[in-house]
């Protein structure tokens, strides 16, 4: 696909591999300067943190990515995560130096394009950026659910009576049918990823799955459900345990999660912002987001 604005003279096109490079710097660039002037920690501390986003992401083959242009170079990109029936946004960055321009619009309304057919398309939003709340909102993106980035080592020991333990490709079945009862949609193309990546973890009682968590200390990748909030919390306790670092992930700010988190000692990282276009429902059960949504 291909788009060109003659005012900014933007140019829109697929990622692709030779892409990496310049879609990291900008990366690390964008996300560094917004969250150093808000004070708030970096998500990409090092520039191999984003790099290696962009090595996953750009020519993932259930990724739809896209770069905008100026003058032949790339000034920004964006990125529709396919895998599962409610598609995710992000990373959205542009170069700094490139800003003001409409770019990030654009990059946003050709994902909106691209995920037309999905039942939804959903993101997460820095609570403390009003630019990018104003125009997703703009694009007819709601807030559902305020969260808070949520990082540390738990006080408590595991649960005895909750196994806690790896998932397997065997698991994601039992786990698509936990998924779909808590939010009406499994989230299967992602656990599948997980569990050649990241090290995901499922809590059993009486043999059955009652929770599980795709990453327990890589926050972006990191969503999670869970039958009921004491189902997690072990499934918590459980992975912390098992690998044996402080976890880190978001969790709804209206929920036990989130005070079950102040009691265990986690650090409130910072705030963020579930926005959703598209088909949505209430969760039912405990639950708690990734970056994407």
């Amino acid at each position: 696909m291909t788009a060109t604005t003659s005012a900014a003279q933007v140019t829109l096109r697929e990622a692709g591999p030779d892409d990496v490079e310049a879609c990291a710097q900008i990366c690390f660039d964008a996300f560094g300067g917004i969250q150093d002037h808000h004070r708030f920690p970096r998500d990409f501390p090092a520039l191999e943190a984003a790099m290696g986003i962009m090595q996953a992401w750009i020519p993932h083959p259930e990724v739809w990515g896209m770069v905008a242009e100026v003058d032949g170079r790339v000034v920004g990109s964006n990125f529709l995560d396919e895998r599962d029936a409610i598609h995710g946004v992000g990373p959205i960055t542009i170069d700094p130096a490139a800003q003001n321009m409409g770019i990030g619009r654009k990059l946003m309304e050709a994902v909106i394009e691209r995920g037309a057919g999905a039942r939804g398309i959903r993101l997460l939003q820095d609570g403390f950026h009003m630019r990018s709340l104003s125009l997703y909102s703009s694009l007819g993106f709601e807030v559902t659910t305020s969260c808070v980035l949520v990082r540390g080592q738990p006080r408590s020991a595991p649960d005895g009576a909750v196994t806690v333990r790896p998932v397997t490709e065997d698991d994601l079945e039992e786990c698509a049918a936990l998924c779909q009862r808590v939010h009406g949609f499994p989230r299967t193309g992602a656990l599948r990823d997980a569990v050649h990546a990241t090290a995901p973890f499922a809590a059993l009682r009486d043999g059955r799955i009652v929770a599980y968590v795709t990453a327990a200390n890589f926050w972006p990748m990191a969503h999670g459900v869970g039958e009921t909030d004491d189902d997690i919390e072990a499934l918590l306790l459980g992975a912390a345990a098992a690998i044996g670092e402080p976890i880190a992930l978001l969790v709804p700010l209206r929920s036990e999660l989130f005070r079950w988190s102040l009691r265990e000692g986690l650090r409130a990282v910072k705030p963020m912002n579930i926005m959703v276009r598209g088909d949505y429902q209430e969760p039912q059960g405990a639950w708690f987001p990734s970056v994407l949504y």
